[in-house]
Formats: structure tokens, sequence, C-alpha cells
């Protein structure tokens, strides 16, 4: 009964590890001098610019940002940017992944 418990519980723990895509994270990653704030997305199109897992749409998205917000970039592969932190509706906000370059206004 105990083996079997064990095992559950394991099995349990395995199938949700697997589910769970984590934060492709680039080769070049590290602090740069530069951000970006997010502009020129039309409020009647989709209106947010999606946060990925990784560089690209075939990765899932996990979050989104909106004109006016910013993000600090650590590193980038072709047209995608990976971020991490900066600010959401003029606040504060932690978060990290990836985005799409083309909506950035860049900062230093």
């Amino acid at each position: 009964m105990k083996k079997t418990l064990i095992s559950l519980v394991l099995l349990g723990a395995l199938s949700s590890m697997a589910s769970a895509q984590s934060i492709v994270v680039p080769d070049n990653r590290g602090p740069t001098d530069s951000g970006c704030l997010v502009k020129g997305l039309d409020p009647n199109g989709d209106g947010f610019l999606a946060l990925r897992t990784g560089p690209g749409t075939k990765y899932q998205q996990i979050g989104s940002l909106h004109n006016g917000d910013a993000a600090y970039i650590y590193g980038g592969k072709g047209k995608w940017l990976y971020v991490e932190n900066g600010s959401k509706g003029g606040k504060e906000a932690r978060f990290r992944g990836w985005i799409y370059n083309a909506w950035c206004e860049f900062y230093p």
C-alpha cells in the first residue's frame, strides 16, 4: 500500500512537470543598457503584445504587454527579445519571457 501511494504521488508530480512549459533563456542572457517601451499597438486590433515562453509564435503565451508598458531587455534571438521585469499600467511589474520587437521603442 505504501509503495503504491508513493508511486502515485511520483507519477502525479512527473506528469505535472511534463505539462508545464518552462521559459527558454537565451545563450546571451544578461542585463543590457536598453529597454523596450511598447508603442504602436492597434487598440482596434488585438491591442496587446504577447509575452511568450520562447522566441516565436509557436511558444505558449504567458502574459501580455500594452501600449505604454515597458520591459528591460536581457538578450534576444532574431527579432525576438528576452525581457525581464519593467512596468505595466504605470506600476512596477515582475515578469519574464519573449516579445516581438516590432512594437518596441528602444531606450537607453
